[in-house]
């Protein structure tokens, strides 16, 4: 039992938060150009953390995108298990502002919630690991596995030049299992073992119709609107009544679950109310034949997540609008291939579109689904250590969202991942007002103490 270790992060936790303020305050919007400075910063932040910490061979790698902070510590010698880190730096954007409660780069704690744009995702999880870490270092000198650690500043955008800097760096990162600290856990007191997440395609889609805004009484039943004309698309991209995607050839490579999975989703408990108290719907949806955890986490699914065109202003405004635009992603499950969705998409909305117009389908962002060994010795070592934090074995379930590094680092290092989380479902993670629970930050931070002792365990 790493006693001395979990007395110093005890003694520290508030102090710990205090520094977490400062990291949570730049305002690290990966997706905006005008923020890259403050990507720079965030960066530089972190490296010097790193550094003080205990850290060593800190480097800032830059890409052809924001930069990678790496560190390493690497003293428990060449016999010892070596953990990856993996986090990221950078965050969503605060859209809509006025809907939060305290300004999105100010951390403010409201009764037990710390409120911050990061907070959850991700650069309150990442932080916890140095926590670990630190109190490991100033407590025993040492630590009883080699560690790196890597957080890249482009995860919120897709990791578009992630994968090329892995591969480039596959030496440096080699390792026997990597731990990612982005996810949530069932619930306060409840953790969750992730083991798997879903892939994604996300396209757009764009009609035109006259080269010009047209008076809807001069020109309507003449002219196509490409309004309508995206909203007829949009609609049979989907059965309503079963929510099933129409596209042909979609669910041709979908595995099934087999009896191992159903088993551990049987010991998730997600019910209707459950469902109503996390999002406020009035009743949940999904695949009629499928478990609403299983439509959650399992199975594929296509969102329209936003259309543009025309005119959304104040009053009336009777037009025909030239262009129309929509956004729609499919979130993947194994062993649906990205690229070839993105075919599948291309090709049926082309084959809906009348003549009367013009349509264009680009493909913006894609990411592998993935699926992890829970038999591999990191992630018993992780239940081990979740049950010694929280005082409740792990639950075990797919993730229903996607992290694009996962499969690059299954091929490319050859070794297991560990996706354990301390967020909650409801920490309105890329919404307005994100929070993390601050009894968790402190447990999170023991967990991964005992994780690290029981890792070197072997």
């Amino acid at each position: 039992m790493p006693v001395s270790a979990l007395d110093y992060a005890r003694a520290h936790g508030d102090a710990y938060l205090q520094t977490l303020d400062a990291f949570l305050r730049i305002p690290s919007i990966s997706t905006l150009p005008e923020s890259a400075p403050d990507m720079q910063r965030a960066a530089a932040w972190l490296a010097d953390h790193m550094r003080r910490i205990g850290l060593q061979n800190v480097t800032i790698s830059p890409t052809a995108g924001h930069p990678v902070v790496y560190g390493e510590w690497l003293g428990a010698g060449p016999t010892a298990p070596t953990l990856l880190v993996y986090g990221h730096y950078d965050v969503q954007p605060v859209d809509p502002l006025e809907r939060w409660q305290s300004p999105p780069f100010e951390p403010t704690v409201r009764g037990e919630y710390l409120y911050s744009r990061g907070v959850s995702d991700d650069k309150g999880q990442l932080f916890m690991v140095l926590a670990a870490v630190e109190s490991y270092l100033c407590s025993e000198g040492r630590l009883p596995i080699n560690i790196k650690i890597m957080a890249e500043g482009e995860e919120e955008i897709g990791s578009p030049h992630l994968t090329a800097w892995v591969r480039q760096e596959r030496e440096r990162l080699a390792c026997d299992a990597v731990l990612i600290c982005d996810s949530a856990m069932l619930d306060a007191r409840t953790p969750l073992i992730s083991y798997g997440t879903r892939g994604l395609t996300y396209m757009e889609v764009t009609v035109y119709g006259p080269a010009n805004d047209l008076h809807s009484g001069t020109f309507g039943g003449v002219v196509d609107n490409p309004l309508n004309v995206l909203v007829r698309i949009l609609a049979r991209l989907q059965e309503g009544t079963t929510h099933r995607v129409t596209i042909p050839g979609f669910y041709d490579r979908v595995r099934p679950l087999n009896e191992e999975e159903r088993a551990l989703l049987r010991r998730v408990p997600m019910d209707e109310e459950t469902i109503r108290r996390l999002t406020g719907v009035p009743a949940p949806a999904g695949e009629e034949e499928f478990t609403w955890l299983e439509c959650g986490t399992v199975r594929p699914t296509l969102d329209i997540h936003g259309i543009r065109g025309g005119f959304t202003g104040e009053g009336s405004k009777t037009v025909i609008p030239s262009v129309a635009t929509a956004k729609v992603s499919m979130r993947l499950v194994p062993d649906q291939d990205p690229d070839e969705i993105a075919r599948l998409f291309t090709n049926y909305v082309y084959h809906l579109a009348p003549d009367t117009v013009r349509v264009a389908v680009r493909t913006l962002n894609l990411a592998r689904p993935s699926v992890v060994d829970l038999r591999a010795p990191a992630i018993r070592a992780a239940a081990q250590a979740l049950t010694l934090g929280f005082g409740v074995e792990p639950l075990y379930m797919r993730e229903g969202g996607t992290l694009p590094i996962i499969p690059d680092f299954q091929e490319t290092l050859t070794t297991d991942v560990v996706l354990m989380g301390f967020g909650l479902r409801d920490d309105n993670v890329h919404a307005p007002n994100e929070r993390f629970y601050l009894p968790n930050f402190h447990r999170g931070i023991e967990t991964l103490i005992h994780f690290f002792h029981l890792l070197g365990k072997g």
